[in-house]
């Protein structure tokens, strides 16, 4: 009796610790869908926002954007919730022979974080010069 007892708590605990191990794999792959959401959403906006990106200064003639830098980031105004969520990435720029001028972040907030379907604003972000 008293092994049955225990075989039965050490099912039960395997099922628990299966049961979160899956949970936790099923919001990993949601949160990559997402992010591969996001990113194509992104990709579709290129021209739209290399255009923005072009505008800050006449010497940039093309923008390098790295994809695998997206990210979603909470919006803050001190509380804990914030105000909202944007996508931030990695940009570079080049001038017209080529060269590298500068790297920052560009940030953009869509109408829906989750499935977003156009931007709202867009801005570029901790400038740091090279």
């Amino acid at each position: 009796m008293q092994k049955k007892r225990v075989v039965l708590v050490l099912i039960a605990i395997f099922l628990v610790l299966a049961g979160i191990g899956g949970t936790k794999k099923v919001s990993e792959m949601r949160q990559e869908a997402q992010k591969e959401r996001q990113i194509a959403f992104l990709k579709a906006h290129e021209k739209e926002t290399t255009e923005y990106v072009k505008k800050q200064d006449e010497k940039i003639s093309r923008v390098a954007f790295i994809w695998n830098t997206v990210k979603q980031e909470k919006i803050g105004n001190g509380l804990p919730q914030g105000v909202g969520k944007i996508l931030t990435m990695r940009i570079k720029i080049f001038d017209n022979k080529g060269i590298e001028i500068n790297a920052f972040g560009f940030a953009l907030k869509p109408d829906d974080i989750s499935n977003s379907t156009k931007i709202k604003e867009m801005y570029t972000i901790k400038i740091k010069s090279i």
